[in-house]
């Protein structure tokens, strides 16, 4: 094929797959938007800021594990395109199947300092690792702290078999084998020596880091709870609660291979946050009903799972920008 022609198609598909995640993500901002406007409520900017500070910054520790697995490989992204790669291809999400996150990271990494095959290897490996951790966080969460909820026992089980499920593959001696299989590293002779080099202790550095992940993403959903106006009182009274329906909602959404995980992340989080929601606005205001404040909670519910969902999409969309733009 022509060179010229090549660099055409690549360019013209780049534009059709950016086009299609914006199409997509202005649908899910609308579809948001509806639920907020439920009910009646003032925002708190402050808040929405704070959550959406929180949520730019969860993904940190993960592109911090990403690159420290490249290196293992024996690849040299640098630091700028990596953290570049990682939040421009966070937006592979909102395309139907996960491949495009694959794509899109793998892509924009520096060819001279990362093989494509490896850069893809890694990607899935970091993914997976920050399933299984959401996952074994939800189990240890509703173990601990609420097996008493409606749905409590069906959850723990979710979760707990959600970890297994996604953690098999990462168990290092079945990840290199998969690798292998795949072809990662093409013709390299050294790549058997490269993927030996994952190992046990550098599953635990990234379950570590990515434990930092979910309790970003946990403090960024009690930041949207404060900025729908609700009073949360001590913010290590209900924290594991945050945690749990930050992480349970995502690991969920990722294994049903739902884009963004639309609708899913919000009926969890909705089902997670009503009990909690039901305290707080009765001791917000006494005179409430345990009725009255159970139908509220359930709009309230719907409310903050609609903003967190706009909040999460805004964030994306603004980063990503800005690495879009400013490219070294």
């Amino acid at each position: 094929m022509n060179p010229v022609l090549k660099k055409r198609l690549i360019l013209i598909v780049k534009i059709v797959i950016v086009l299609a995640i914006f199409g997509w993500i202005v649908w899910e901002l609308q579809k948001s938007w509806h639920k907020v406007n439920q009910i009646h409520w003032t925002p708190n900017y402050y808040w929405l800021a704070v959550s959406a500070f929180f949520y730019g910054i969860s993904y940190i520790p993960s592109v911090f594990f990403w690159r420290h697995t490249m290196r293992l490989f024996g690849q040299h992204p640098g630091w700028y395109e990596t953290f570049r790669a990682y939040y421009i291809g966070h937006l592979g999400k909102y395309i139907p199947g996960k491949a495009m996150v694959v794509i899109l990271r793998a892509s924009l990494l520096n060819r001279e300092r990362t093989q494509l095959s490896i850069a893809a290897a890694t990607v899935v490996l970091e993914t997976l690792n920050m399933m299984a951790v959401g996952g074994f966080i939800s189990a240890m969460i509703m173990i601990l702290w609420f097996r008493d909820l409606p749905v409590g026992n069906y959850l723990t089980f979710v979760a707990a078999g959600l970890m297994l499920f996604i953690g098999l593959p990462v168990f290092p001696p079945i990840f290199r084998r998969f690798a292998k299989q795949l072809g990662v590293g093409g013709k390299d002779p050294e790549i058997d020596q490269k993927l030996r080099k994952l190992r046990f202790r550098t599953m635990v550095y990234g379950w570590g880091l990515m434990s930092i992940d979910w309790l970003l993403l946990g403090l960024s959903l009690w930041a949207t709870i404060r900025g729908v106006g609700i009073d949360t009182g001590t913010l290590t009274e209900h924290l594991p609660q945050y945690v749990l329906a930050a992480t349970l909602s995502v690991v969920v959404g990722f294994i049903l291979m739902i884009p963004g995980g639309l609708g899913v992340r919000e009926i969890i989080i909705t089902q997670i946050t009503i009990p909690l929601l039901i305290t707080l606005l009765m001791n917000t205001d006494p005179e409430l009903t345990p009725t009255d404040a159970a139908e509220l909670a359930v709009l309230y519910a719907l409310v903050i799972a609609g903003v967190q969902r706009g909040i999460s999409i805004v964030s994306e969309l603004l980063i990503s920008a800005i690495f879009w733009c400013k490219r070294i």
